[in-house]
């Protein structure tokens, strides 16, 4: 994180710069947006609500203000809550990129094989896994760069990589969580 810190002072000089080349549809207004996030979360039969996240963006040509929710699952971890981001908005023709910068409060759940024991059978070795599980508060802090193309009108697609690390007791020696997905966004007024 402390690299990307001097290039985020960068951003504000190089949004004004790209802006001034051209806007795009989703520069300006109100853009909803849904993003499914599990493309490099395994396993993906976990049967619980995969990663994703959903935001409200208010967008001014060269900056947005993103509120809205995020939710990782791993094979035994979650974490989810309520985030806020701020981002430049960089035009390259009709594609849009936005790095952006963020936190999350919200909740870390997580589950552990702490009292598990190995057992020798007629049919081998194993282990019978016992898991405890531990749900806590959790903050978070991350850095994102999301890609948007227009597709029709006021629709559009969205690709996102982003790196977040977070607090809290249940992910001790696992903090940090990388995300890649894909979504869609719906822009509202101007």
């Amino acid at each position: 994180m402390p690299q990307i810190a001097p290039l985020l002072l960068l951003l504000p000089a190089l949004s004004v710069s790209l802006a001034a080349q051209g806007s795009g549809r989703f520069d300006t207004g109100l853009v909803v947006r849904a993003d499914w996030l599990q493309a490099n979360a395994l396993p993906l039969e976990r049967k619980v609500l995969q990663s994703a996240d959903a935001a409200i963006s208010f967008r001014r040509r060269t900056w947005a203000v993103d509120a809205g929710f995020l939710r990782v699952a791993r094979t035994l971890s979650t974490v989810q809550g309520g985030t806020v981001s701020l981002g430049g908005l960089l035009h390259l023709g009709p594609v849009l990129f936005i790095p952006s910068v963020g936190i999350l409060g919200g909740q870390a759940k997580s589950s552990r094989d702490l009292t598990g024991y190995n057992f020798v059978s007629g049919q081998g070795t194993g282990r019978q896994p016992r898991y405890t599980y531990t749900t806590a508060f959790t903050a978070g802090g991350g850095a994102a760069l999301g890609v948007e193309v227009p597709v029709f009108r006021d629709v559009g697609l969205r690709v996102q990589a982003a790196q977040w690390f977070f607090s809290g007791a249940p992910l001790e020696g696992d903090r940090q969580r990388t995300l890649l997905g894909a979504g869609l966004q719906v822009r509202f007024g101007r």
